[in-house]
């Protein structure tokens, strides 16, 4: 299974327990700049992880309406294990 994080410049130790929730393959994004609005969410993502307080407004609306469009679950929540 993949997930796509966006937000946050170091993710710490999520990498580590979503591996232990049978996430094989973690693709992230900071989701900083203004050229990650125009980025496609990847193919076979099974959930989206957005930290809110750490991404741009255009990447967080951007990524919301694409993963709404295919039907991909996302997940809002502050940097820390306890969100996920």
């Amino acid at each position: 299974m993949r997930v796509l994080l966006v937000g946050a410049d170091r993710l710490g130790n999520i990498p580590k327990k979503l591996e232990q929730e049978g996430f094989e393959e973690i693709i992230h994004w900071t989701g900083r700049n203004k050229s990650f609005r125009n980025k496609n969410v990847p193919k076979n993502i099974k959930r989206v992880i957005v930290f809110y307080n750490y991404i741009n407004h255009g990447t967080m609306n951007s990524v919301k309406r694409q993963a709404k469009a295919s039907g991909i679950p996302i997940i809002y929540g502050k940097l820390s294990q306890n969100s996920l």
